[in-house]
């Protein structure tokens, strides 16, 4: 099929109607209501989470790393539920497939994660189009948080890619007809979710520069795997089973920090930050505080030079303060006098 039959499909398909769904986030029988598509969300079904990885590595030989985990699950739900996520402009599989042949690229929802939101480096892209899709799937607020916070917290910690992945990139059972490289890549425990820190990271353990080909090969495989990790709790919360797989604890170094940084109200007490993500992937310089570490200014100088100069101008000023005073107060009374 090429680029105008695509979109023609994609035409005709916007005019169609849709398919009820439960508040809960599962496929109800309710009839399709032309012209108007239903409230997220759109439900989801138990999909198998391997194929979900391999379509996620698939995609990103296509649309990189954000558009290829929200695509990976996107089709699968097309294909097992079909409306409305038939309605979803995505292309098919075999688009995909025929696109990567040709070395063509097709734009898809979420691809302007990539690296990080076009190349900035912030949110990881993987995860970012996996949420997304999550947040269509199910209740944002109950399964889908749930989901999201397990995920980005796996992604902190788990040795990436993973030894699925590499097992199917050397044994060539992933879907690309060829690969940008078959070796089984070395692994590393990102801490972050940040795709600079996470890419940077995996570099100096590898020895791969961030242009290489084996770096590009590790993100394809990475998106597969959070892609089916996502697949993976969201079949969990089918069952009632998400904290079984995947128990959610925060980092030491963030549980401790949260003791006094959280969200919150009383900036005395250190309420003026708020997040999840682990603290020392960013802030090592920050622990234990001034006490017991050395924190610089925006003028290069220590803040315990500042605490102490500070200390040391402020009784000085007190003292000129005491005296000036004074002083007014004998050249006021010589006035009345």
């Amino acid at each position: 099929m090429n680029r105008r039959d695509f979109l023609k499909k994609l035409a005709v398909a916007s005019g169609l109607g849709f398919l009820g769904l439960s508040k809960a986030g599962r496929v109800s029988a309710a009839s399709p209501s032309a012209g108007e598509a239903p409230p997220l969300p759109w439900g989801y079904v138990k999909l198998d989470r391997e194929e979900v990885r391999k379509l996620g590595h698939l995609g990103y030989y296509c649309f990189e790393c954000a558009g290829s985990a929200f695509w990976a699950i996107m089709s699968s739900l097309q294909e097992k539920i079909g409306h409305p996520y038939t309605l979803v402009p995505i292309p098919s599989r075999d688009e995909v497939l025929q696109a990567v042949a040709e070395k063509e690229h097709i734009q898809v929802p979420m691809q302007y994660g990539w690296g990080g939101v076009a190349s900035w480096g912030s949110l990881c892209g993987a995860l970012n189009g996996a949420a997304s899709a999550i947040a269509m799937a199910v209740t944002l607020e109950e399964e889908g948080k749930a989901a999201i916070v397990r995920l980005f917290r796996w992604y902190e910690e788990a040795l990436l890619p993973t030894d699925a992945s590499n097992r199917y990139a050397a044994n060539h059972e992933f879907l690309v007809p060829k690969y940008k490289s078959d070796k089984v890549l070395p692994q590393n425990a990102a801490g972050t979710v940040l795709c600079h820190h996470s890419v940077g990271a995996w570099c100096v353990v590898s020895g791969y520069a961030s242009g290489s080909k084996e770096r590009s090969e590790r993100c394809a495989r990475v998106t597969g795997d959070v892609a089916a990790m996502a697949a993976e709790l969201l079949n969990a919360g089918l069952r009632g089973e998400m904290e079984t797989v995947y128990p959610f604890k925060f980092s030491n170094a963030t549980a401790e920090c949260r003791t006094c940084h959280h969200k919150g109200k009383n900036y005395e007490e250190g309420q003026f930050t708020r997040g999840m993500m682990d603290c020392e992937a960013c802030h090592q310089d920050m622990r234990p505080h001034i006490a017991e570490a050395e924190l610089r200014t925006a003028f290069g100088v220590d803040v315990d030079t500042w605490a102490g100069a500070a200390a040391i101008g402020t009784v000085a000023g007190i003292g000129s303060h005491l005296a000036v005073s004074n002083l007014r107060g004998k050249e006021e009374k010589d006035d009345q006098e």
